[in-house]
């Protein structure tokens, strides 16, 4: 019974009867075996994840082409948003994802009497790309007598100001974090509509963290400096 359940096994490792017939000769240990299993459980999980991300892109899509087909505008609202104390670490991650886990980390870690502040995170990678993102992420606070704070979980955050701006263009998205394209497309619609340009730095606020695997209850409000744009002749 333990030789068949090698070899069914094995076999979820997507290897042919040869391979599987060369691997058994060579008595494989139970603990190589167990890491075998392990690896090709983690390289399904990401193949997962890689085709929910396109499903989630696919249904931003979707909702943008109904909005444009319903000729409904998108609901920008410019507003002034002063500088802002704030505690941030700022550093380079694979992806998105790993940006959202660290959230995760400041959540869990951040101490009690600081936990009404608001989540941000800006991308400060000049190029759009999916990988190897320059990302600061941190709490948005009253005042901050510290210049750092280190948290149980071995993150330190810096204090310094995030700068205002006099016209800040603003959408909330509601969903999972590749959702989140569908806002900043509505700005870029709306700036194109009524004159203004990008001047700054997008930056994020997370409303309320995801508390589901899938992220859908995601609430992200992005703000977008803008200027108008030069008065033609």
């Amino acid at each position: 019974m333990l030789y068949l359940n090698r070899i069914l096994a094995l076999k979820e490792l997507v290897l042919s009867l040869e391979q599987i017939r060369r691997t058994l000769s060579d008595t494989i240990s139970t603990d190589e075996l167990h890491g075998m299993l392990l690896l090709k459980k983690a390289e399904l999980e990401q193949q997962l994840q890689g085709e929910l991300r396109r499903i989630h892109q696919i249904e931003s899509r979707l909702q943008s082409i109904r909005d444009d087909e319903s000729n409904q505008p998108p609901t920008v609202i410019i507003k002034q948003i002063p500088d802002q104390s704030v505690l941030s670490l700022r550093r380079i991650v694979d992806d998105f994802e790993i940006g959202m886990g660290l959230y995760g980390q400041l959540q869990a870690n951040i101490p009690h009497n600081m936990r009404g502040g608001l989540f941000f995170g800006v991308c400060h990678t000049d190029e759009f790309t999916d990988s190897e993102l320059d990302m600061e992420v941190g709490l948005i606070v009253s005042t901050s007598k510290d210049t750092s704070l280190a948290l149980p979980s071995g993150l330190v955050l810096t204090a310094r100001a995030l700068p205002g701006s006099p016209m800040m263009a603003t959408t909330i998205v509601k969903g999972a974090l590749e959702t989140i394209d569908h806002g900043y497309a509505a700005i870029a619609k709306w700036s194109g509509t009524n004159g203004y340009r990008l001047a700054g730095i997008p930056r994020e606020l997370r409303l309320q963290l995801p508390q589901s695997l899938s992220g859908d209850d995601l609430v992200t409000e992005i703000q977008v400096p803008v200027e108008p744009l030069p008065a033609t002749n």
